[in-house]
């Protein structure tokens, strides 16, 4: 089961994804390959205000491969 809801694009850059986590929503920037590394967090309502504190967040995967052969983002793990 997912603990993150998608909930659309950074307001000047589409391109960036905003999640929604337990601990708030954030914007996803800076994709290395294995995790996002210069990621802020949402601190207003309509989520176009950037924390200045950054963070680093990596997906967590399933553990088993869907119907596509592709394992499914099941979380993040913000650090």
């Amino acid at each position: 089961m997912k603990n993150f809801k998608n909930v659309g694009s950074w307001w000047s850059d589409r391109s960036i994804d905003l999640i929604e986590t337990n601990s708030g929503v954030y914007a996803l920037y800076g994709w290395n390959g294995e995790k996002y590394l210069d990621c802020w967090k949402c601190v207003d309502g309509d989520n176009m205000i950037a924390s200045e504190e950054r963070y680093v967040i990596a997906p967590v995967y399933s553990e088993e491969l869907n119907e596509d052969d592709v394992y499914e983002i099941i979380g993040y793990k913000v650090e």
